[in-house]
């Protein structure tokens, strides 16, 4: 590694530069600043802010208007000129809209009155292979708000109910006074009831999540007549017991003019079996509301005679019934396919009939032909307000007649259906609507609360609540329900 070349030799000067001029400073002070005011400080003028600006710019008292003209002498409307009454295009607006199509596309011809009922019921809630006990809808039929008169309200005077003649001299002084006497009655059970009714609407919830949790439990079929099975029973039942109060105070005295002697001489399908229905209720004999009437299993034997079991068979829907899947469990054991058992409930149901039958009380001494059911409401289990009516009437040879009604939509519908002697099952449609029926045990319709399957078809079933509805000639009593009778199957737990 070689050293850099070395720096050249430069000389430098050998004298100083000059000194520094020097240069007096002065060896006074300047006078002191003058003292800053300690007292307010005034701005010229009289004590307010200058009324001049700087540069003698005056400061306008007011400013002058906006001017009316805007640049490029543009003229400002004094108020803009109405819209055209034509569209670009020339396409003249019309003055008044045209009348919506009385057709639908594909020469679809909208009637006038639907005559058939939806096929399935409010809301989108068919969840099958749960043995039909599913969610609550959230929506009621047709998107209409609930009634206004809720459980818990006290219902109308006799005379203010709507369709009510507070004197029909048809009926007699008997019937047309007897409405009076049961409101007293009414009251007197609903005050007696009260506690009962409100320790269930505070707990409600929670019973029926306890009693849901076992309805949503797989293989819940398995523990059939075990002790915490028959427990689980005795809670479905009293619930369905809290339910039956919360129809009857909400429902009494509403509904009391439907399924009656006049109400039956006016509906669409009777003719002159509905005729003669309203002449034959005209003594102090005969109720008019013959068709409320409960049912209990000694008549039943006494009206089918022999054919009928001589004891009850128990059919009911959601506990001694259960659908799981494709397959109908009965008393804990597997009984076939759901898919089958809803083919024949349907065939059940639909007895090869010419006309839709009207049940019609027997002429004073004559044998009665006809069994009045009762009136049911028909409603879910958990919760919700009765909108839907069933009067249930069979013949001797087992053929279910009566009606259904609406009270939303205020839709009429007969109904049909029949009572299998053998098995006690009894199935139902409303007027052409054959693909979805109800089916319930005939021994449960003896009671004030009944569990029934609504299937839609042969893939899907729900179980729904009826509810029987005391007749305006008798006011409500004590809720008969069903006692607990499941046994374990031989062999079970």
């Amino acid at each position: 590694m070689t050293k850099p070349a070395p720096r050249p030799e430069i000389d430098r000067p050998t004298t100083k530069p000059a000194p520094r001029p020097e240069i007096d400073r002065p060896t006074t002070k300047p006078a002191n600043r003058p003292e800053r005011p300690t007292g307010p400080i005034t701005l010229p003028g009289t004590g307010g802010r200058p009324t001049t600006l700087p540069g003698n710019l005056t400061k306008p008292a007011n400013r002058p208007d906006r001017p009316t003209t805007l640049p490029g002498d543009l003229t400002k409307p004094a108020n803009r000129p109405d819209r055209p009454t034509t569209l670009p295009g020339d396409l003249t607006k019309p003055a008044n809209r045209p009348d919506r199509p009385t057709t639908l596309p594909g020469d679809l011809t909208k009637p006038a009155n639907r005559p058939d009922r939806p096929t399935t019921l409010p809301g989108n809630i068919n969840r099958p292979g749960q043995g039909g006990n599913i969610n609550r809808p959230t929506t009621l039929p047709g998107n209409v708000n609930r009634p206004g008169n809720r459980p818990g309200t006290n219902p109308p005077s006799w005379n203010n109910r709507p369709g009510w003649n507070g004197n029909r001299p048809d009926w007699g002084d008997h019937w047309n006074n007897i409405g009076n006497n049961n409101q007293n009655n009414f009251n007197n059970w609903q005050n007696n009831n009260t506690t009962v009714i409100n320790n269930f609407n505070v707990n409600r919830q929670q019973n029926w999540n306890s009693i849901n949790t076992h309805y949503n439990d797989r293989n819940w079929y398995g523990r059939y007549g075990s002790g915490d099975y028959n427990r689980w029973c005795g809670d479905v039942y009293a619930y369905r017991g809290g339910r039956c109060r919360q129809v009857w105070t909400g429902c009494y005295g509403y509904h009391d003019y439907y399924f009656n002697a006049g109400w039956w001489g006016s509906c669409w399908w009777g003719g002159v079996a509905a005729a003669r229905t309203a002449v034959a209720v005209t003594s102090a004999v005969l109720s008019p509301w013959w068709w409320w009437r409960p049912v209990s299993y000694p008549v039943y034997t006494t009206f089918y005679g022999p054919a009928w079991p001589v004891q009850p068979v128990v059919y009911d829907p959601g506990t001694t019934v259960i659908i799981e899947g494709d397959v109908v469990y009965m008393n804990g054991q597997p009984s076939g396919s759901a898919t089958v058992h809803r083919q024949q409930t349907i065939a059940l149901a639909s007895p090869p009939l010419d006309t839709y039958p009207v049940p019609e009380p027997a002429v004073e001494g004559q044998p009665e032909t006809w069994l009045p059911l009762g009136v049911w409401a028909l409603t879910q289990q958990e919760d919700g307000d009765a909108v839907m009516f069933f009067q249930l009437s069979s013949d001797k040879n087992g053929i279910i007649a009566g009606a259904y009604k609406n009270v939303m939509t205020g839709e009429d519908q007969p109904v049909v259906g029949r009572i299998d002697p053998k098995t006690q099952r009894a199935a139902w449609h409303i007027g052409e609507n054959t693909g979805t029926v109800y089916e319930t045990g005939a021994s449960s319709l003896t009671y004030d609360a009944a569990s029934v399957f609504v299937h839609f078809g042969e893939k899907q079933s729900q179980t729904w609540l009826l509810v029987r509805l005391p007749s305006p000639e008798m006011p409500p009593g004590t809720v008969k329900l069903p006692e607990i009778t499941t046994r374990a199957p031989e062999g079970g737990k």
